[in-house]
């Protein structure tokens, strides 16, 4: 490492030797003077701006690379961007590193873990330290990754368990991604038999869920985890993680939408018998969200294969109960598989057979979603009541709906496609006509929705 040293009007050049890489946890008690003002973390290469703030090399690298010109920290323009090492920072921090205690090693940290049973504040202080651990750059992931994985049984639960309790958003999320270092030694349990093996098969595929589904775990860890569950026994897995639940689907939707399985693994598992059928049944038994995307997946995949296999396993009437009562996100999707199953003609006759229902369902969500809810919404009501003729049980159910003639029009005028306004002006002639025939209209028409005109 070069170093530019000034002494009395001249300028002078020393070779100076390179110290050993630092590498120090920031604490309550490391000098703020010691701290990156970039990453807050202790500085491993301290470096000076022309207008003196020192930051972390790396830190202040990706500062530049990025295109900034100015300080971070005084926000004034930089007249040039050389660094200059802050050696004598560099050597205070080595010699503060010096003076503190060793950093327990991550089979102690583990061991602190285990022992906080009851303990939050403890449970959170080992869970941090261990994430300090495998935080980019620390070098000690692959340490980390060893001592847990000697100890599956005791440390996958004891995480598991911090990631689900009351600690607070980063800490949940610093659990889940110590549980991912090793999460391709966790499928290992995915194979197990056995009344107590299935019991591990249950706790890995939790883990292995919180992992695909978590945000602070990198996308790479989650390919990598990825290509672990599709390189074996592609039927096995299916059932595996079918018969654990909700969490062995959250595991099959990020499978079948992951750019990392071919094409062929995606349709073997799009094309297992069991997959629809075991998907409406924990759609019926745990309400979960994730069954509706998983269904949605296998439809992408294999197109209309698994649209009348979606429609035999009785999708349609577990669909309408998620209309009408999962989160918003969710019923959404479950309407654009209502929209999938009318477009075949089992699906609009398992439709009309639960007209009632689905009427009421999609009507009463109707304006409750989303444009991309509502288009479909409006999309599968027209596809059963009038392309083709429709279905004249579906007309009737509609007609019968609570003020589904105010909703359409609200539909008719809001930001939607136009081709979904000219289905929307179907359906209201079609409701129309029906409630005409049936004598439903009276002489003036009330509507609640009083501030829409229809043209």
């Amino acid at each position: 490492m070069d170093a530019v040293v000034a002494g009395h009007g001249q300028h002078a050049r020393r070779r100076i030797p390179s110290l050993e890489p630092l590498v120090m946890a920031a604490s309550p008690t490391t000098p703020a003077a010691f701290r990156c003002p970039i990453s807050l973390e202790v500085m491993r290469s301290p470096v000076s701006l022309p207008t003196g703030a020192t930051y972390d090399r790396a830190s202040i690298q990706r500062w530049l690379d990025s295109g900034h010109r100015t300080c971070p920290a005084t926000r004034l323009p930089l007249a040039s961007t050389d660094l200059v090492p802050n050696l004598l920072l560099r050597r205070l921090i080595h010699l503060h590193a010096a003076t503190l205690p060793p950093s327990p090693s991550p089979e102690q940290v583990l061991s602190q873990l285990a022992a906080s049973h009851g303990e939050p504040a403890a449970a959170e202080k080992a869970v941090r330290s261990l994430a300090a651990k495998i935080a980019p750059g620390k070098g000690k992931q692959a340490s980390v990754a060893s001592a847990v994985a000697a100890d599956l049984d005791s440390t996958v639960p004891a995480l598991l368990s911090f990631a689900k309790g009351g600690a607070g958003t980063d800490a949940r999320v610093d659990a889940v991604r110590i549980l991912a270092t090793v999460a391709p030694e966790i499928v290992t349990y995915l194979t197990g038999d056995g009344t107590e093996k299935r019991g591990r098969v249950r706790m890995a595929v939790e883990a292995l869920a919180a992992v695909l589904s978590a945000g602070g775990v990198c996308e790479d860890a989650k390919k990598a985890l990825i290509t672990a569950l599709v390189s074996g026994d592609l039927g096995r897995l299916v059932t595996t993680l079918l018969d654990a639940g909700p969490n062995g689907v959250v595991v099959l939707e990020a499978i079948l939408t992951s750019p990392v399985p071919d094409a062929d693994a995606k349709t073997a598992i799009a094309d297992r018998s069991e997959l629809f059928p075991d998907l409406v049944r924990i759609l019926k038994e745990a309400a979960s969200p994730a069954a509706i995307l998983c269904m949605a997946a296998a439809v992408q995949v294999r197109g209309r294969p698994a649209r009348s296999s979606m429609v035999r396993a009785g999708a349609v009437p577990a669909l309408a109960l998620a209309v009408a009562a999962a989160p918003t996100a969710a019923a959404e999707s479950a309407l654009m598989l209502l929209v999938e199953a009318a477009r075949c003609n089992d699906g609009k006759a398992a439709i009309a057979a639960d007209a009632a229902e689905v009427a009421a369902a999609v009507m009463g969500r109707m304006i409750r979603v989303g444009q991309m809810g509502r288009e479909a919404a409006v999309a599968v009501l027209w596809l059963s009541c009038c392309a083709g003729g429709g279905e004249r049980r579906m007309r009737e159910a509609l007609a019968a709906a609570p003020e589904a003639v105010g909703k359409l029009l609200v539909v008719m005028q809001g930001d939607v496609s136009p081709a979904t306004s000219r289905m929307a002006g179907e359906l209201l002639r079609a409701v129309r006509m029906e409630q005409e025939r049936n004598g439903m209209v009276a002489s003036s028409y009330d509507s609640r929705t009083i501030h829409v005109m229809p043209y």
